[in-house]
């Protein structure tokens, strides 16, 4: 990791220290590679992940170029932290996209994706079907996937509790890599993620700064 992506790091992870109680329960492998999947509710999911997981292995995102390209400030700090694999909603650059997120994986590092697609903007622990792309991943890479189910990230406020609860690392699943078995794989790492979904009660107290719910 080059110094830049370091120092941006420490600062990002102080930063939402500061403003937030983060944390992260459970452990995550010590060496990639690894597929990591997680639920997606608001714009603080990637920026927590990257606070709280160790700098190696590095951790990459594939991402909706829209959503994290368009805004100057929020494309300089991302690509300073070098972490996004950019997709075009309208198919052009998904197939360049699996093919990045393949060559991150080969040379040993971690690569998140949100497989439901969209944002869900709520504490809710069910979660919507995954696409078939994270199921082609992890076949066509071979390597494990580890689920983590993120909280508290939906509603933004100064000292709300931001947690990351990382499960067992499933094993890389084998076989063809067909329409079929993408689509089974892809149904069984919903189902593992879903398992780490606790019940949510919304806190009851003051909500400073609320409209960091919005920032991005």
């Amino acid at each position: 990791m080059n110094i830049w992506r370091r120092v941006a790091r420490t600062i990002l992870r102080a930063i939402l220290g500061l403003l937030f109680r983060i944390r992260l329960n459970g452990a995550v492998p010590a060496s990639g590679p690894y597929l990591l999947i997680a639920n997606h509710q608001g714009w603080a999911d990637a920026f927590l992940l990257i606070a709280l997981l160790p700098a190696e292995p590095r951790i990459h995102f594939i991402a909706d170029r829209t959503a994290t390209m368009t805004v100057w400030w929020k494309r300089t700090l991302l690509r300073s932290l070098g972490v996004v694999v950019p997709v075009a909603r309208d198919g052009t650059s998904e197939r360049g996209a699996m093919a990045a997120a393949l060559r991150l994986l080969a040379q040993g590092d971690v690569v998140a994706i949100f497989p439901e697609g969209r944002v869900a903007r709520t504490e809710i622990c069910d979660l919507a079907p995954f696409a078939r792309g994270v199921g082609y991943l992890a076949l066509k890479a071979g390597v494990p996937v580890l689920p983590v189910w993120l909280q508290g990230t939906a509603e933004l406020y100064l000292g709300r509790a931001l947690t990351a609860r990382v499960g067992d690392l499933v094993p890389a699943p084998m076989g063809p890599v067909t329409k079929e078995t993408t689509r089974q794989v892809a149904a069984y790492l919903h189902d593992a993620l879903a398992r780490l979904a606790l019940p949510w009660a919304e806190p009851i107290g003051p909500r400073r700064l609320r409209w960091l719910t919005h920032l991005f």
